[in-house]
């Protein structure tokens, strides 16, 4: 626990996530026979969320920066509104279970069908709501939505189907859900972690094109 909350944890979370998703993968493997479909997928799903996480903080990485400075203008975007601690909590306290509890409670439909909605928001989200306030061509996390959760999301669906059909009160459940995930998930944390004065800052590789401390700089010489 003591790690969880350390530097260390906070600047290497995606890393550790994605070896984390390795791990995940070769135990769903082992453990095939014993799951049903729907659990593969939501497994696959999990996954495919450590790897978007991957895609925003690591490589290309920049996410905070365009989040930060593209979309909410921010004079402080190393911290604010977004800052590390606040990414780590989200990403990995929130998130993880979120993701992980269709594994463990496959009849419950809705679990499932939750963090379904929620991946194939993300193709919109960075793919055009992100890049477009912020006037770029690309949003971090787009391709691994696009690659990942659109195909396993539907591959979720499908597999479900086949158990009994998906009627309008399941998919209901997972839209309530999946806007509780994004509310309570997500922009609650965000306000509420927000800080100018934050000691907790993301580096300049993170801030990508939207540095303005690498900009100052320049200009200054």
């Amino acid at each position: 626990m003591r790690y969880l909350l350390s530097a260390s944890y906070r600047a290497q979370w995606p890393r550790i996530g994605a070896m984390i998703a390795m791990l995940v993968g070769g135990v769903t493997a082992t453990a095939a026979r014993r799951l049903t479909k729907p659990q593969i997928f939501s497994a696959a799903n999990l996954m495919a969320l450590m790897a978007h996480q991957y895609e925003e903080y690591v490589d290309p990485g920049y996410f905070p920066g365009q989040f930060n400075r593209g979309l909410f203008k921010s004079d402080s975007p190393r911290n604010y509104p977004l800052n590390p601690q606040t990414a780590m909590v989200i990403n990995t306290c929130l998130a993880y279970p979120f993701y992980l509890a269709p594994v463990l409670f496959p009849k419950k439909r809705w679990l499932g069908l939750a963090p379904v909605l929620v991946g194939w928001s993300q193709i919109v989200l960075h793919g055009i709501v992100i890049p477009r306030k912020a006037g770029a061509k690309y949003g971090p996390g787009f391709v691994t939505a696009l690659l990942l959760h659109l195909p396993i999301g539907i591959s979720y669906v499908k597999a479900v189907g086949q158990e009994s059909a998906l009627g309008r009160q399941d998919w209901a459940k997972g839209l309530v859900g999946a806007v509780a995930s994004v509310v309570f998930g997500v922009a609650v944390p965000n306000m509420v972690m927000r800080d100018r004065n934050s000691p907790y800052a993301f580096t300049a590789k993170q801030m990508g094109p939207y540095d303005v401390e690498a900009s100052n700089a320049t200009e200054a010489i």
